[in-house]
Order: structure tokens, then sequence, then C-alpha cells
């Protein structure tokens, strides 16, 4: 049964945090809103926790979206989608970790609750590369392993790898020490309103950051291949828009027209908290 407590506590911390987001132009309306839902339903169904490790995706995310933000611009204006993010992002980020989330409500286990992290570490991991690894100068097609354009989907470097690798150990450390805390406050006059989670050790840490490592490989070998990806006819410049920045409608020459950045970044999230639990179910 869902608690009312978590539920309304939920309500007011998601609701102060996306006005907040907000009024820092992270999140437009339509993603206020979505982030307002997937914050709730977390918060009510996994309780403080699991949405405080989420909420550790999106501050950290928006964070490093404003480092050096200036020095990226001039390779990131042909991305799809600006680091205000929308309803499409907020869902592609969040959704299959909510769906481990009432999965576990349903039936606790302690493999979808690292597959849950796991999945918060690949997003995590992807969006730390994308914003550390763009300041590398020497990127790489993850497919060719030749010389690329930083920025580009698909591209790599030993910045945003090395960037995807600490996000990954931040979120799993991150799960250990909130579940650490959560059961501490249960056993100290918290057990009517807080229920003691799992709190794994150094193979939970290690599971859920090699997956969540894995998760944001998987995105960029999947942005490399099915992600859609135009040329401008006018420009002649390779973009992710279909429209281009100059109002052009681009022509498709790479992937598949329905596989944008927000569907690779999901499927990407489902490989990182796929694995996690495979390797949950066996070694824990």
């Amino acid at each position: 049964m869902v608690s009312q407590i978590n539920a309304l506590v939920g309500v007011i911390a998601t609701l102060l945090i996306a006005i907040y987001a907000f009024r820092k132009k992270q999140l437009t309306e339509k993603g206020v809103i979505a982030a307002m839902g997937v914050g709730i339903t977390l918060f009510a169904l996994g309780g403080w926790t699991w949405f405080s490790l989420l909420a550790l995706f999106f501050i950290s995310s928006a964070a490093w979206s404003k480092f050096k933000k200036n020095e990226k611009k001039p390779f990131t204006q042909e991305h799809e989608k600006t680091d205000v993010r929308d309803a499409w992002q907020v869902l592609a980020n969040s959704l299959f970790a909510v769906v481990l989330a009432a999965i576990h409500f349903l039936n606790p286990d302690a493999a979808l609750f690292a597959a849950f992290a796991a999945a918060v570490a690949t997003v995590t991991a992807d969006t730390w590369a994308t914003e550390i690894g763009i300041l590398d100068p020497n990127a790489y097609s993850i497919l060719h392993r030749s010389k690329a354009q930083r920025g580009d989907s698909g591209v790599v470097s030993a910045g945003g790898l090395a960037a995807a690798a600490g996000a990954s150990v931040f979120i799993a450390l991150s799960a250990v020490l909130l579940n650490t805390v959560n059961n501490d406050l249960a056993v100290h006059g918290f057990s009517d309103i807080l229920t003691a989670q799992f709190v794994g050790g150094a193979m939970f840490v290690a599971i859920v950051a090699v997956a969540g490592f894995f998760g944001s490989v998987a995105d960029s070998w999947l942005g490399a291949t099915i992600q859609a990806k135009y040329e401008c006819p006018k420009c002649g410049k390779r973009t992710e828009q279909p429209i281009h920045s100059c109002g052009t409608k681009a022509k498709l020459v790479q992937g598949f027209a329905v596989i944008d950045n927000d569907s690779v970044n999901f499927l990407a999230s489902i490989a990182g908290g796929f694995m996690a639990y495979v390797l949950g179910v066996f070694l824990f």
C-alpha cells in the first residue's frame, strides 16, 4: 500500500525542485509537469531514497550543463535538444527507472534496486560524458575509431569515458549511502514512516558502476548506428534536427527517423538496468 505521507512529501519535494528548475530555465513548462509526475510517483513507490537518487542525476546534470557553457556552445548547436529539458527528455531519462520502482514496490528484490540504480547511473553517465567529454578535443567515432566532430552522437573521448565512469561510481555510492541513512533513521524513531531498504556492499557498487558505464557506452553505440542523422541540403551541414537551424528541411542520411536522442537515452537506460538486474540475480 502506498504511504500517504510518502505521497504528500513527494508532492512537496517535487514541486519545490520543479519550480526551482523552471525558474533557472532547466525545464520547460511541459518538462515541469512530466518531472512532477515522475517525482511524485517515485516518492510514493520507493520513498525518499529512490527519489533522491534520481534527483541527484538531475541536479548534477544541470550543474555540468552550465560548466564552461560558452566553450561548448559551438559544438552543441546541431544537437536535437538543448539543456532545457522538455517532457520527452524527462521521461526518456526516468520512465524505465519508475517502472522498476513499481515492480519493486509489488515484489521487493535487491536485484531490482540494483537495476534501478544502474538505470539512473546510465543516464547520469551519459549526461556527464556529453557535458564533460565535449571539452576534450580528441573525439573519435565509437564505430570506426576515427577522428570525429566532438559533441556528435556516437562520438566518444577519453575525457567523456572518464566522466561516465565517475558518474556511474557516484550514483552507485550514493545509492548505498542513501539507504544506509534511511535504515539508520528507521531504527532510531522513524520506523512508522520509513521502510528498511536494501543496502549493498562492494559487489553492489561494482555491479551498478559497471552496468551504468555499459549503458552509457550502449547509448553512444545506438547513437552511432540507429539514431536519425540529417544533412541540410542548403548548408551541407550534418545535424540531428529534421529542420536545420537555418530553416531548411534536412534530409535523413543515417539511422531511422523514429529513433531520436530521447529514444536512444530510453533504450540505453534499459540496457544498463537489465545488465545490473541479471548480475544481481546471480551475484547477490
